[in-house]
């Protein structure tokens, strides 16, 4: 009888001071689910690369995920006022962002491309000059806080000029870019790489739409942390770190067919 009470009262005591799934800290994080391959939600959940080194970074540090969804020129700001802890949304890191947030040690390498219609004949460039001097006087769609924006309207801090007599016409998401561009209410857009050649690749699209695979730019993905929150950066570093180191962001790459 004495070793059941013992044994009983070791086990309530071992459940309380061991961690478990509930205790676990919750980490909320910003993002724009309209950026496939990155993260994007199928099925009513959230997938995708940014996704899935996510849930990576959690297990490292012993934390669960909470996504808050919001339009892209949100996520940094949500990180600044502390209503997300961090952000992972295909960020690229820039001096202006770097003024108000921090960022993690990047995770992946980017640039921008163009898309154009497949019955485009004006856009034959072979290198970022000849596309330059091609996309000139052009209605160019752009998604609001995306890299592409200030590539065309002009961003001195990333030594990017002014596309010359180009009109930016901004869009709230890519689909919504992408509906102009193959309905004539646009020339072409500027948009990340992988996201260009994904969007223009699917079954919808790839008769109507095409990439054009010339950098325009050179980029650095990472994740936005507030600047306060030095503890939350050490702990993103180190997972990152190790997960770059063994492999995890090779396999997701692959998975995802991020190249």
């Amino acid at each position: 009888m004495k070793k059941i009470i013992l044994t009983t009262l070791l086990l309530a005591i071992i459940a309380i001071i061991s961690p478990t799934n509930a205790d676990a800290k919750t980490l909320k994080v910003a993002t724009n689910a309209e950026f496939e391959p990155y993260e994007f939600i199928k099925n009513g959940k959230y997938v995708g690369f940014d996704i899935d080194l996510m849930s990576e970074i959690a297990k490292k540090i012993g934390a669960k995920v909470e996504y808050q969804n919001m339009e892209f020129d949100g996520v940094v700001g949500a990180v600044l006022s502390n209503t997300c802890d961090l952000s992972i949304s295909g960020l690229t890191i820039t001096p202006k962002r770097a003024k108000t947030v921090a960022f993690s040690i990047p995770y992946i390498n980017a640039a921008q491309f163009i898309i154009i219609r497949t019955d485009d004949k004006t856009i034959t460039g072979k290198t970022k000059a000849e596309i330059d001097k091609q996309i000139e006087g052009k209605k160019i769609g752009v998604v609001t806080g995306f890299t592409g924006q200030k590539y065309v309207t002009g961003e001195p801090t990333l030594n990017y000029k002014k596309i010359k007599g180009a009109k930016a016409v901004v869009f709230d998401n890519v689909s919504l870019a992408v509906s102009a561009l193959r309905n004539k209410g646009i020339d072409l857009i500027v948009m990340d790489d992988v996201v260009a050649q994904k969007v223009s690749a699917t079954a919808a699209n790839k008769k109507h739409i095409k990439t054009i695979e010339i950098p325009l730019t050179v980029e650095k993905y990472a994740i936005a942390i507030n600047k306060k929150n030095t503890a939350l950066k050490a702990d993103v570093d180190k997972a990152l770190n190790t997960l770059i180191k063994d492999g995890t962001v090779k396999k997701l790459l692959a998975k995802w067919d991020i190249r």
